[in-house]
């Protein structure tokens, strides 16, 4: 994968995180327009375009990442999976593109950690509610 094209996706990856969604679908149409066309690379950008419909749908009856609580322990299950899916001899190039995106999009969850904005968050809201008891 071009350099270029590496540098969009860990940017879009960190737009998605931060919910910044019309941004992100500016980076996506960067990544279509840098991206080769090999099967691994396909499989990788139909995963890429699936986490920004899934991040943004407000019904995620049926989307996986969706219900997944994103917390330290979550996420290094999610990073062994998909580098499992990725590894293996049983999924043809445009999978393993499809998992190795998700292996990716994981790794950029880990780094940014973003349960411990919900943590902070939530300590916040629980000292504004006892003081105003």
């Amino acid at each position: 994968m071009p350099e270029e094209t590496k540098n969009h996706l860990s940017q879009y990856f960190h737009l998605i995180v931060e919910k910044r969604f019309g941004e992100a679908e500016k980076k996506l149409d960067e990544i279509r327009q840098t991206a080769r066309r090999s099967e691994q690379d396909r499989g990788y950008l139909k995963a890429v375009e699936g986490l920004l419909l899934t991040y943004r749908s407000s019904d995620d009856k049926y989307l996986y990442l969706n219900n997944v609580e994103l917390t330290a322990k979550n996420v290094e299950a999610l990073k062994k999976e998909f580098n499992e899916q990725t590894a293996s001899p049983l999924y043809e190039s445009y999978d393993k593109g499809y998992f190795s995106a998700l292996g990716d999009f994981v790794k950029t969850v880990s780094r940014l950690k973003p349960w411990r904005n919900r943590q902070s968050t939530h300590k916040e809201q629980k000292a504004t509610n006892e003081e105003s008891a």
